[in-house]
Parts: structure tokens; C-alpha cells; sequence
């Protein structure tokens, strides 16, 4: 499946190929599928003066890109897909921006799609933690008394500690 790039990485420096821009229909019933659905982008794709190859992921094969979207994608949306524009000899490859239109038409997945979703296992439902049990250990007496040489003690090492800080 290909890789979203995040907005948020910085990019490297050094030139860069041109981004690619892609128009593709996905049937509505591919939203939010467990498994990436297959959409076919030209290898060569219009560029200003002309065509440009786009750059293809390990992932992917030839003119068929793997797009994995949520139940919710809104039709017109785009998907970046970093490093899969305009390849460029010499620098890093642009982006592959891919427009997306949901045909709300296609509801019903074709049966060969149906026989997989049906043999895929069930995801388990999240197990609930038990609470976990607290338990306090209160003192039943306080605590016990200070004696005459734990305060000695005490006091000779405070003063220890402040005669430290005052030559320091």
C-alpha cells in the first residue's frame, strides 16, 4: 500500500521533481475497506510542457496505485502521495496529488469482494480491562515516635548541609 507523507515532516533539501496532479473514481462501497482498493494512474501524466513520468512504489504495480481511505472520504477529496510525482534524475521525485470522486451510485461491493470481506475473521471486540483493585495500607498506630538520638542525628546533618552551602 502507499505511504501518506505527513505535512508536518520537513522536506530535504536539494531539487525536486514537479507534483503530479490524478483524477480517479472509487466506488462508494471501497470506503473504509480492511484492504487497500486499486485505482489506475498513467504512468505519464500532463505536466506544464507536456508529460511527465510519474514515479511508482515498490508497493504498488505499474499504472495501478493502492488507496486506502476511511468509511467518511469526501468526494473531491486529495491524496498526497509523497515521493511519487515527476521523477527527477539527480534530485528526489515530486508529489502524486490524487483527486478523488466517489461514485454514490456504486453501493454494493461485486461478489468477489463480498466472498473476501465474508472469509476475512471478525475483528474482536476491544476486551474490557477488569478494574484493577486498589487497596490502601493505613497505619493502624501513626507513625512511630522520634527518639532523642534520631533527632541528634537529624539535626547534625542539616548543619553539615548548610555549612556545605555556606563555603561552597
Amino acid at each position: 500500500m502507499t505511504q501518506l507523507g505527513s505535512i508536518f515532516e520537513p522536506e530535504a533539501p536539494g531539487p525536486r521533481g514537479r507534483d503530479l496532479h490524478a483524477d480517479v473514481t472509487v466506488p462508494a462501497w471501497a470506503l473504509g475497506l480492511p484492504f487497500a482498493y486499486e485505482v489506475r494512474v498513467p504512468l505519464d501524466l500532463a505536466a506544464e510542457g507536456g508529460y511527465a513520468r510519474r514515479t511508482v512504489s515498490s508497493l504498488d504495480t505499474d499504472d495501478r496505485v493502492r488507496l486506502s481511505l476511511p468509511a467518511g472520504f469526501p468526494t473531491g477529496g486529495v491524496v498526497r502521495l509523497r515521493g511519487q510525482g515527476e521523477a527527477l534524475a539527480g534530485g528526489r521525485p515530486g508529489d502524486l496529488l490524487v483527486h478523488v470522486e466517489v461514485d454514490r451510485r456504486r453501493t454494493e461491493p461485486p461478489p468477489e469482494v463480498r466472498l473476501a470481506l465474508a472469509s476475512m475473521p471478525a475483528p474482536a471486540p476491544p476486551a474490557e480491562a477488569p478494574a484493577p483493585a486498589v487497596s490502601y495500607r493505613l497505619p493502624v498506630h501513626g507513625p512511630p515516635p522520634l527518639d532523642a538520638t534520631t533527632l541528634t542525628w537529624i539535626a547534625a546533618l542539616l548543619a553539615l548541609v548548610v555549612a556545605a552551602m555556606m563555603f561552597s
